[in-house]
């Protein structure tokens, strides 16, 4: 199972709500009315968030995002499928220019493995956190090592985890995330994964920075693993377009 994840902005001229509005029932409707090789949809509406580190450059290469999209695909090949069917280039992708500004999508192509967390249905918040490894850390080292700092924050009770209701984490994979296709054109930093995290609404923030926090103690200690100033975070509502990998629907 991969995953093709899409972080966009609206296009010039439009609100953040008709923005929304738009992709859910509008854009939503035209992938639902044929979903190709798609398993599963879900988009990923940005509540707010919070870009770079205080006093970095690195602040002044982000862009504001307003929704992230998962497609879910069983492998390569199946996603290239999709990405060939008239459908696609005729009618799914050409409607991006009604709600997207283009040169500014940012792609990636991601494994998702979902951690030891619980899935409490009251973590409605669900908080995608883009990272950026470190300067001069392998892809390898990155990964093993930030999710082996993952693992010791969910697996400390009296941390923040005692505020996380769900963890996931996505790795990427080589390729360029059909950039193309989303129209992505600007030096956008290349992420290495991203994770997303589930909170309860009224704790969602306050639960997040001091995950943040304890991020910052443990790279004291042992090490840097990703920049802060490339990375940045989105609180999200999740809406599922559809998901055809429910009720025992496995990828083949």
């Amino acid at each position: 199972m991969i995953k093709l994840v899409a972080a966009v902005r609206r296009r010039p001229g439009m609100t953040h709500a008709e923005f929304a509005e738009y992709i859910e029932k509008v854009h939503g409707g035209i992938a639902l009315a044929d979903k190709l090789t798609v398993r599963k949809y879900v988009q990923n509406h940005v509540l707010d968030g919070a870009y770079g580190a205080l006093g970095d450059v690195g602040y002044q290469v982000k862009l504001p995002r307003d929704s992230v999209t998962e497609l879910y695909f069983d492998d390569l090949e199946s996603m290239g499928q999709t990405f060939a069917a008239p459908y696609s280039r005729e009618v799914v992708g050409p409607d991006a220019v009604n709600f997207s500004d283009q040169p500014a999508a940012l792609s990636l192509l991601v494994e998702e493995s979902e951690a030891e967390a619980p899935r409490s249905a009251t973590g409605k918040v669900k908080i995608l956190h883009f990272l950026k490894a470190a300067d001069g850390l392998a892809p390898e080292a990155f990964q093993k090592g930030l999710r082996r700092t993952y693992e010791d924050l969910l697996a400390d009770p009296a941390g923040p985890a005692r505020y996380v209701r769900g963890h996931e984490w996505n790795t990427a994979l080589p390729g360029d995330g059909m950039a193309a296709y989303f129209g992505g054109v600007s030096e956008q930093p290349a992420y290495d994964a991203y994770s997303a995290l589930w909170f309860d609404e009224v704790e969602a923030l306050t639960g997040f920075r001091a995950w943040q926090e304890a991020l910052a103690g443990h790279a004291e200690k042992r090490g840097a693993h990703f920049q802060p100033s490339l990375s940045f975070f989105l609180l999200t509502r999740e809406v599922v377009i559809f998901d055809d990998l429910a009720d025992g629907g496995a990828a083949s």
